[in-house]
């Protein structure tokens, strides 16, 4: 197998590629009786109906975590036929499961089941049908409780129908973001097919009643979770065009907490990266350092734009950490097209890295396989001529948001992955940038059955997976230029396998409607905080958001409201489209002095808690988010289990963040324990009540776990 092929074993295949001790191995038992097959571990149980199948799955106390509906689960398709599972007609036992003969609704043809411990709290299912070339469709349904909330899915509050389907994909909802949502997805059918902005997904959902289920593959699918029938959650998935992705392969997880869960599914998606240490501090960018006058630093002319980020920290005493060039920075087509400095933008390039460099920046860059430019010394140029394009219509390499072609690059293409990762390597260590901002990944990518790639998938099998690939990539490519590991990858798009590569931002989340040329808003802010704990569900440990929105924000409240919130999220990075400064800023007065000084002191605040954020970071490696969902706290306590607007950061600070405009107070809910106010410890609380907390602009309600160790505000 080669290396970009790693993790694709588990993504079609289920094979386990965790990390020895992650999990505790099993130790299985089959016992079979006239009407139901068992198989048991230390921890969990799977018994198996014969008359006409269903799956029970239960905890090591025998309690009921979920089964399959009893009239009807697994199912396949076939020329639009849909055909159910029937009975159970023999039995095999194996090492560490059975391998069950069933008939089907198709005249009885027979397929097998085949029901393994992966470990002793995951159990793989495997579903192979009969005459699986020709089979169109797998699935299944899971009988649910009506007060059962399921989590995870994507990251997004709700499918909505794109502006222009094939042109433009980017969801209505997600430029004009709706007051709806929350952890639970209950009522909702959530398409596993990545559409852009908002672009992580993931195959995986988790249950209140503690347990996971988990799909490989990366065929395009859907989840109904209890939106068709109230107690049911129905998976379809498309077959592919290898042998693979005929079959039908989950897993499911017994917990019952959260935690337990995600160490059994990252054991097997594969373990997220911890990035280093000065990851977590804040980040400075720019949607664009604007090509013009230049301004003077340290003597020299620079990026105008540049000097004046620079040079206002320094003059209000706001503290360095990252700060990230975007696109466009690079000369030609789309600033993408040669990997060298576009010196009339940026001029005097090794002057301005020393000036960041020698006042304790790090530095980090915008990427994508997006191979751009038609002159003679472009990429796009280059990997035409090397055959290294994705699938379609041959034209000249134009990048472009809209109307370009022939940019897209195959990432199933090894040698094509390996001219890429050179490029991008050789780039970073002449400039010493540690950092990459991978975007796009899930836009363009020719994604019909048509689009045959290099390695004889189809764009249905592939789109899902160039996340993945894409992240691969440029995590080698980093690993190439700093093989001491002092690096980080922070990626927009991401599925089953992405996270052991890069950390994650949630896309374009808007402040302003309508791509920005529409009025301000302040839900974009309430979609953050949402994405960032469904996001924490899925075995995504580290996520942040654009501070103030990617389109330039209308109201001075929401970037206010939203640097309190990114100060307490995975990753604070601050920037987007347009002016995010207090010292520029696009409502009045442009200098805000409040502004400044909310702006400095959460940033700072940020710096201060480094060292928390990094020793809670230190679990991302199993899984456990930094930003935990309030059900992960407590799953037996009811006031929690749907309770999205605050949440723990590490584990001993609750925080519950302000989105809406204008809000003076709101109510905090305390769990069990007792809880101080961070701000003024003199203030304690007991749990399991709600207070009442009043919350000027500059301020966010913190809570600290009573006994814990937290550096000071």
């Amino acid at each position: 197998m080669t290396r970009g092929a790693l993790g694709l074993g588990w993504l079609l295949c289920g094979v386990l590629a965790g990390v020895a001790g992650a999990t505790e191995p099993a130790t299985v038992t089959v016992t079979e009786g006239k009407t139901k097959v068992t198989v048991a571990s230390q921890h969990a149980a799977v018994s198996v109906r014969k008359s006409r199948l269903q799956i029970t799955l239960r905890d090591g106390t025998k309690r009921r975590l979920v089964r399959q509906d009893p009239l009807g689960g697994l199912f396949y398709e076939r020329a639009g036929v849909a055909y159910d599972v029937a009975a159970v007609t023999a039995t095999s036992v194996l090492s560490d499961g059975v391998q069950l003969t069933v008939s089907t609704g198709e005249g009885g043809a027979a397929g097998t089941v085949t029901i393994r411990f992966v470990t002793s709290r995951s159990v793989e299912v495997a579903f192979d049908p009969p005459s699986a070339e020709t089979v169109t469709h797998l699935g299944d349904r899971w009988r649910i409780r009506r007060s059962e909330a399921i989590y995870g899915l994507t990251e997004r509050l709700r499918d909505s129908p794109p502006f222009a389907p094939g042109v433009l994909d980017i969801p209505i909802d997600d430029a004009v973001p709706p007051e709806v949502g929350s952890l639970d997805r209950r009522g909702e059918q959530v398409e596993m097919r990545i559409l852009p902005t908002f672009s992580v997904y993931a195959p995986f959902f988790q249950s209140s009643r503690g347990y996971g289920l988990a799909v490989s593959g990366t065929t395009f699918g859907l989840f109904d979770v209890a939106s068709t029938d109230a107690r049911t959650v129905r998976l379809r998935f498309e077959t592919g065009s290898t042998p693979e992705s005929r079959r039908l392969v989950f897993h499911l997880f017994a917990g019952p907490a959260h935690t337990t869960i995600l160490d059994e599914y990252t054991a097997l998606a594969g373990r997220p990266i911890v990035p280093p240490d000065w990851t977590f501090l804040h980040w400075r960018w720019r949607g664009e350092l604007r090509s013009g006058p230049t301004a003077d630093l340290d003597g020299l002319p620079v990026n105008a734009d540049l000097a004046e980020d620079v040079l206002a920290y320094e003059t209000y005493g706001i503290p360095v950490g990252v700060y990230l060039f975007d696109r466009p920075i690079l000369p030609g087509n789309f600033g993408f097209a040669r990997f060298e400095w576009d010196e009339v933008r940026m001029p005097n390039p090794a002057h301005m890295l020393n000036a960041l460099r020698a006042r304790g920046y790090k530095l980090a860059m915008w990427s994508s396989t997006w191979t751009c430019g038609s002159d003679p010394t472009d990429n796009g140029t280059e990997a035409q001529a090397l055959g290294y394009l994705a699938p379609g219509p041959a034209g000249t390499p134009n990048c472009a948001d809209l109307g370009g072609g022939s940019f897209v690059m195959d990432v199933t293409n090894p040698d094509a992955r390996t001219w890429w990762a050179g490029k991008v390597a050789a780039f970073l260590a002449a400039n010493d940038i540690q950092g990459i901002k991978l975007d796009r990944g899930e836009e363009h990518i020719p994604s019909e059955a048509t689009d045959v790639w290099a390695d004889g998938r189809t764009g249905r099998e592939v789109r899902n997976d160039y996340p993945r690939l894409q992240a691969l990539l440029h995590h080698d490519a980093l690993s190439a230029a700093f093989p001491d590991g002092d690096f980080f990858l922070v990626t927009r798009s991401g599925y089953t396998g992405t996270a052991p590569w890069a950390i994650f931002w949630g896309g374009d989340i808007p402040a302003s409607e309508s791509f920005g040329i529409g009025p301000g808003t302040d839900l974009g802010l309430r979609s953050a905080i949402i994405s960032q704990q469904r996001a924490a569900f899925m075995g995504i440990p580290i996520w942040g958001s654009d501070t103030g929105g990617y389109y330039e924000f209308k109201d001075r409240e929401v970037f206010a409201r939203w640097l309190e919130f990114s100060c307490f999220s995975g990753v604070m990075e601050i920037g987007g489209v347009g002016a995010h400064a207090p010292w520029n800023m696009p409502t009045t007065p442009q200098v805000d002095p409040e502004m400044i000084e909310i702006y400095r002191r959460y940033t700072t605040l940020r710096h201060t808690l480094q060292p928390y954020i990094v020793a809670a970071a230190a679990e991302a490696a199993t899984g456990v988010p930094i930003v935990r969902p309030m059900p992960f706290e407590d799953q037996k306590d009811r006031r929690l289990r749907d309770r999205w607007d605050q949440y723990l950061f590490g584990p001993d600070l609750l925080v519950a963040p302000v989105w809406r405009a204008g809000e003076r107070s709101r109510e905090v809910y305390l769990p069990r324990g007792r809880w101080r106010n961070y701000f003024d410890p003199s203030e304690v609380f007991d749990g399991r009540r709600t207070v009442q907390v009043e919350v000027p602009l500059e301020a966010i309600p913190v809570f600290v776990r009573d006994g814990a160790v937290v550096p000071g505000p």
